[in-house]
């Protein structure tokens, strides 16, 4: 069974720990939405840091109709001054979903910024201490994230992008395709603010808000693995991106995903091991697309879009089609 973590009794219990008091060092940026269920894991995880850097937490809520705002109004009275809330009357995300994101990162007075979702929480009371730690020593990297803990609805759990048990480096062509299973994950992401003092107008317009962060973040030299599981991340959540997708909003976002790609070729200078890998996230997503709109019955966009990613790469696009393959007879026999 998972320990969680719990938030200390006083503000005071919180801020004891902090060596370097005069600035805010880190901003803990947490967007949610209709997640009463857990937001409270979520927000005691972040109070239960031992660090001896001073941190705020900026929580997002995006106008949820459920107990979430309650909830966090109850955590801002009793730590007046560590946690920021920002409430929406109008739901931010229906009108871009990178808007809340972007309501936190406004107000952040971090130098660094610690990522977490309300749906998902930290499993270790030292992460920020770690990873802070890790960008110090490391000035020529501005993201350093880590293997985490999969949490499936019926409370069962698993590794979840478990890349090593060794501290890597990974190279920004990796960062472009993610590991080989699972992705990224989101909470345990911790960067330097000014990485993205300059992101692109495009940026708001990208399906996933997070893929990009870590990719800017990213750009030239990659970013920092630690193979320690310090957070958690939910399976099909309640009210998360994922669970709320249908096909045809899949097909939309795929698409953008796309046009994004091709906007990231054009936007840095890439080196070969780079411009294959946009490759072949080109490829991933048409191939995606392709798959929907069969299951769609939608024939006539799914040819145009394989004949699309054949014609990016023929070899390529043989090869994704073998592993899609095997990866499903798989799943068929394990069952």
């Amino acid at each position: 069974m998972l320990m969680l973590l719990e938030s200390p009794n006083t503000e005071n219990d919180v801020i004891k720990h902090w060596k370097y008091t005069d600035k805010v060092y880190v901003s803990v940026v947490c967007p949610t939405y209709n997640q009463d269920i857990y937001i409270k894991n979520a927000v005691d995880s972040f109070l239960s840091q031992v660090t001896e850097y001073r941190f705020e937490i900026i929580v997002h809520d995006d106008a949820s109709t459920d107990n979430t705002k309650s909830i966090l109004n109850s955590y801002k009275s009793k730590y007046p001054s560590l946690i920021k809330v920002i409430t929406q009357i109008d739901n931010q995300f229906s009108i871009n979903i990178n808007m809340p994101f972007k309501h936190c990162l406004d107000i952040a007075q971090g130098e660094y910024i610690a990522l977490c979702e309300g749906d998902d929480f930290w499993y270790t009371n030292d992460k920020l201490q770690k990873q802070i730690k890790e960008l110090e020593d490391n000035k020529g990297y501005n993201i350093v994230i880590s293997s985490a803990v999969g949490l499936s609805n019926d409370g069962s759990y698993n590794d979840f992008c478990n890349i090593g048990q060794e501290k890597l480096l990974i190279p920004f062509a990796n960062c472009i395709l993610g590991p080989r299973k699972d992705f990224y994950p989101t909470a345990s992401f911790f960067f330097r603010k000014s990485a993205l003092n300059h992101i692109p107008s495009w940026f708001y317009n990208a399906p996933v808000c997070d893929y990009y962060v870590h990719l800017f973040c990213s750009y030239p030299n990659g970013c920092i693995y630690l193979p320690e599981k310090t957070v958690v991340y939910r399976l099909s959540a309640v009210g998360s991106l994922s669970s709320l997708m249908d096909k045809n909003k899949f097909i939309v976002l795929k698409n953008r995903s796309y046009d994004c790609i091709l906007k990231l070729n054009d936007m840095y200078s890439l080196d070969n091991e780079a411009k294959l890998a946009i490759k072949n996230k080109k490829i991933e997503y048409l191939f995606s697309l392709f798959l929907v709109s069969l299951q769609l019955k939608d024939y006539r966009n799914a040819i145009s879009y394989l004949f699309k990613s054949t014609s990016v790469s023929l070899v390529s696009t043989i090869n994704f089609f073998c592993v899609q393959l095997v990866s499903l007879i798989k799943g068929r026999l394990s069952r």
